[in-house]
């Protein structure tokens, strides 16, 4: 009995001091305070990191000193997080002591995950050609309007073309020309939405852009990737307190080069009979703006949890070009939400975008600028607003004042929501559900008015006249796909099966009227212009065609060890704008890998880190042109004599309802791209030396382009047929290194070298396209067998002597026959000849990125070798004009015009030959920057650190070109030329500062 009471005790004493044990530990568990130092990869202290004990809210950050002191249970544990920096958990286990050393993000082929179609994997596993670009790639300060900028001299094979203008269209093209009448430029996609325009992006937004560059990567996009597609990926918010941040970033710009006029002294030597006006203007000058200073402002906010993230920011950007009345100001915001709901179970990622352009593009046009008679003035106070605008005579007009007395402005706005439901199915791990939809409302609104004081008003005795449009545009797109990976053994599979649909939408209103009674009403009081009543006034609307794809789509990737890959994927598409005889298009991929680096037989190459083999195949569409094409369309475009209503022996014209537009063809076919693609990824010296190597081969089969067909039995003579074939080759190489990595000092490099060639292949018979309208003739011609990139010119024949003045010479040109005659009338096209190319034989890219403790420098430099240039603005304005008239009112020219060897040469009729043809060859310093970080939090408590830098955009090209600019538009088939209405080549210096908080 004692026994059993000892034993009761012992056992209520043991319960006892277990209970309190618990107890202890429970509560120790809850105040166990961890305490540590947080350090970068060569020991500087990292401030500002985000410490989070995992699944809950409890956070803190390091100090200036990277210390942190946080409480949490010791069995959690802690979560290490700071933008730039890999992150890292920890567990506690107890220690009441934990330093961290963290490292920057990865980014070499080892750890990258790139975003492709519907989904992502790691680089290293790709089997297609992709070109990845990291945040931190893209240099601050030469995004200017739109983020495409940014990518110039990155990414191999890639053109941009614009002109400097904040107001420019651009267009972009991979890997040559991909259509001849369909869309050319790639697909965008914006966080998982198809169809995004990269102008909305703002490029502090911007966490990756990754870049399919082939088939094999883009045929899951189907109809949309004849051209590559280009994945942007914006931020996410980070875990932690919220942050917040803010740029503010000044530019200054200036012309750079420009073509070099006749001076008031030899303009009068060179027409000694034309009228003086007592003046010394410099045109050129006169069209620059006075103050080419822009600004822009970015405030970021951004914080969360692991279970809600947000990022948002506000954005302001007053764009001055460096041209009189050319300048546009954006206003944007963006928000970022992602959710993590019911244990894991569905996740809820959403983005809101908003951006406003308000556009001023009333800026002068060049080519009246480059003749116009420097003894004139461009003010006087007693004109209209202070301008001289003469009306008395035929000596051209003052375009600088005329365009100053014009409103023309435009009203942009971009509205895209979109929101991602991703149902995970946890009982089956790796399984998922996603859901996504997206909104994009694109309105333009377009204001133009052109005062009474303007030369042609008053010339004519008008009042003035005005113009207002609406446009407006819709896109819907929503994805639902199911995705799977698993690993078991060596193997790993993941697949995506899914369902796509889109749809566009666009419509416009516009009015016309003129010859108002006063100018400050401008376009607020339409009805009140006189053509209104006279019958001459103009009102049009319209709406396009619902355009419509929906598509079924699926891909598997499958690996074996990481040594062997294979990827496969197939889209069946459905698109609005094809007959019923071909709406439906195959669209199917297959790629494979192979890294030899994991051979056994690669193990003694100790300084090979990773050698992988690709190789790839894919078929895409394009259906990228306008859906009227494709349809019957009815509309009053014709008229018809018909008694008239007021006098029954009289006629008059009745507008009349019919059929326009094309005739539709049911058999028309989709334009598709086969491709094959052969890369090879190395990296060398455990990374240190890195890059790849593609070659590829594309065949674009069934250009679609419009044809003449014969009416009856056609309602409509035209009609959209597939008329041929193109074919490009080329290869794009790559080379990087980390030359120098310490404590103190990084220095990283890369270069890109491609080339491309693009054939044309077979052509229907009749077929005659002829592109590139120089001085009344085209130096451009589409015909089978030839190369893209030709220019269709006569060929040079020295000088000869002028029929119609004596002492002068005409140029001479061989005809068909061989025989040399004068330009004047006698050349026919059938002379002509096929010269020269403006594709460059390589382009090249070369870039730069140097640290010294917190000071870095990045420099980019692009290069185009071996290209050919059309130099229209020579044969527009490099020669003397010898008539009688313009011995009296003689035009201004280039200097060039009055030397020894032009001054005799008449410019009459001048005819396009390869004398006008150049080489352009030129190495650009694309751009040079420098910043500098400095930490601040042990200074002042708010602010964590500050980033101040420097970056120069366009500083310098290298060139023996004579004309201005060298970097000409080479995309399509009808480029290559420098046009004479030149836009000012613009260097700008960008000064900022952020300031994170």
């Amino acid at each position: 009995m004692i026994s059993l009471r000892k034993t009761i005790k012992a056992a209520c004493r043991a319960s006892l001091a277990g209970l309190f044990c618990l107890l202890s530990s429970g509560l120790s568990a809850q105040s166990l305070t961890v305490s540590g130092k947080v350090t970068g990869s060569t020991g500087e202290s990292l401030a500002g990191v985000s410490v989070r004990v995992k699944g809950t809210n409890i956070g803190t950050t390091t100090n200036a000193a990277g210390e942190y002191a946080i409480q949490a249970p010791s069995t959690a544990t802690l979560r290490f997080a700071v933008i730039g920096m890999a992150g890292q958990e920890v567990a506690i286990a107890g220690k009441t002591r934990i330093d961290v050393t963290m490292k920057e993000a990865e980014t070499d082929i080892e750890t990258v995950t790139v975003q492709v179609g519907y989904g992502s994997m790691e680089k290293k596993m790709l089997t297609s050609a992709v070109t990845s670009i990291a945040a931190g790639d893209l240099v601050q300060g030469v995004g200017g309007a739109t983020v495409a900028n940014a990518l110039k001299g990155k990414v191999g094979n890639l053109v941009v073309a614009a002109t400097d203008s904040p107001n420019a269209d651009q267009t972009l093209q991979f890997r040559g020309m991909a259509s001849l009448n369909a869309s050319k430029d790639p697909l965008v996609v914006i966080d998982g939405m198809p169809g995004g325009d990269i102008r909305s992006i703002v490029q502090e937004d911007i966490q990756s852009i990754d870049i399919l560059k082939d088939a094999s990567a883009g045929a899951i996009y189907g109809t949309r990737a004849t051209g590559g597609v280009i994945l942007i990926t914006t931020k996410r918010g980070q875990d932690g307190k919220l942050r917040v941040s803010y740029t503010g970033e000044a530019t200054y710009k200036q012309n750079y080069s420009r073509p070099e006029l006749m001076s008031l002294k030899e303009f009068k030597r060179a027409y000694p009979a034309t009228l003086n006006f007592g003046g010394n203007t410099d045109w050129w000058e006169e069209a620059l703006t006075d103050s080419p200073i822009s600004n822009r402002h970015l405030l970021t906010v951004q914080g969360g949890s692991e279970y809600a993230r947000i990022y948002a920011n506000v954005m302001y950007d007053n764009n001055n070009g460096i041209m009189r009345g050319d300048k546009r100001k954006d206003y944007g915001g963006r928000i970022n939400a992602n959710f993590k709901m019911l244990d894991g179970w569905v996740e809820l990622n959403t983005h809101v975008d908003y951006r406003q352009a308000n556009r001023d593009k009333s800026f002068v046009s060049m080519p009246s600028i480059l003749n116009l008679n420097p003894s004139r003035s461009a003010y006087d106070p007693t004109g209209p607003k202070g301008w001289n605008i003469w009306v008395e005579d035929d000596q051209g007009q003052n375009v600088i004042g005329d365009a100053a007395l014009k409103t023309d402005n435009v009203l942009d706005k971009w509205f895209r929501p979109d929101a991602e439901l991703k149902f995970n199915i946890l009982p089956i791990k790796g399984l998922s559900l996603t859901v996504s939809g997206g909104y994009e409302n694109r309105q333009a609104e377009t204001y133009k008015f052109t005062s009474r004081n303007t030369t042609d008003m008053q010339r004519n005795k008008q009042g003035g006249e005005a113009t207002l449009r609406f446009d407006k545009t819709d896109n819907l797109n929503s994805d639902s796909y199911l995705s799977y990976s698993c690993s078991f053994g060596n193997h790993s599979f993941d697949a995506v099966a899914g369902y796509s649909y889109y749809s566009h939408n666009s419509q416009y209103f516009e009015m016309y009227n003129k010859n108002f009674p006063i100018d400050d009403t401008k376009y607020w009081d339409m009805e009140k212009g006189t053509f209104l009543k006279e019958g001459d006034a103009t009102m049009k609307s319209g709406k396009s065609p619902s355009e419509k794809l929906s598509a079924y789509f699926g891909r598997m990737n499958y690996n074996w060890q990481g040594r062997y890959m294979a990827s496969a994927s197939f889209r069946r598409e459905g698109s609005s704008k094809f007959g019923r005889n071909n709406r439906y298009g195959n669209f199917w991929a297959l790629s494979a890998g192979w890294r030899i680096s994991d051979e056994e037989f690669m193990k003694p190459v100790k300084w090979m880190s990773d050698l992988k083999l690709r190789a790839g195949y894919g078929e895409t569409g394009n259906e990228g042109f306008n859906a009227t094409y494709a349809n019957l369309m009815y509309g009053s475009d014709l008229f018809w004599m018909t008694p008239s209503t007021t006098n029954p022996k009289d006629y008059e014209w009745t507008v009349g309802y019919g059929v326009g537009g094309h005739t539709p063809n049911p058999d028309l076919k989709w334009e598709e791209k086969h491709e094959w693609n052969i890369g090879l990824d190395y990296a060398l010296f455990d990374s240190r030396l890195f890059g790849k190597l593609d070659i590829y081969q594309r065949n674009v089969i069934g250009l679609i382009n419009e044809t003449k067909v014969p009416s009856p039995p056609n309602l409509v003579p035209k009609m959209y047929k597939n008329i041929g074939d193109l074919r490009n080759v080329g290869f794009e190489f790559e080379i990087g290194g980390k030359i120098v990595q310490s404590r103190n000092w990084d220095y990283e490099t890369s270069i890109n070298l491609s080339h491309n060639t693009t054939t044309v292949g077979k052509v229907i018979e009749g077929m005659n396209l002829t592109e590139g309208f120089i001085n009344r003739q085209y130096v451009h011609r589409f015909e089978m067998g030839r190369q893209v990139g030709e220019f269709w010119v006569h060929e040079h024949a020295g000088f000869v002597p002028s029929i119609y003045v004596d002492g002068m010479y005409d140029f001479g040109a061989y005809t068909g026959d061989g025989t040399i005659v004068s330009s004047n009338g006698r050349l026919t096209e059938d002379g002509k000849k096929f010269v020269g190319n403006y594709t460059p034989t390589v382009m090249a890219g070369w870039t730069h990125s140097l640290r010294y403790k917190r000071l870095q420098f990045s420099a980019t430099l692009t290069s185009w070798i071996d290209f050919d240039i059309f130099n229209s603005v020579q044969l527009y304005n490099g020669y003397r004009s010898y008539t009688a008239d313009t011995q009296k009112n003689g035009p201004n020219r280039l200097a060039s015009s009055m030397s020894k060897k032009n001054r005799y040469i008449m410019i009459s009729d001048m005819p396009v030959t390869d004398y006008f043809i150049e080489d352009g060859t030129f190495l650009k310093i694309q751009n040079v920057s420098l910043s500098y970080t400095l930490p601040l939090r042990q200074f002042v408590k708010e602010i964590e650190n500050v980033r101040v830098y420097l970056t120069v955009n366009n500083l310098y090209t290298f060139t023996k070109y004579s004309g201005v600019n060298p970097e000409v538009n080479i995309t399509g088939w009808q480029n290559g030329i420098e046009v004479i209405d030149i836009y000012p080549p613009t260097r700008s210096w960008a000064l900022g500062v952020t300031f994170n908080f």
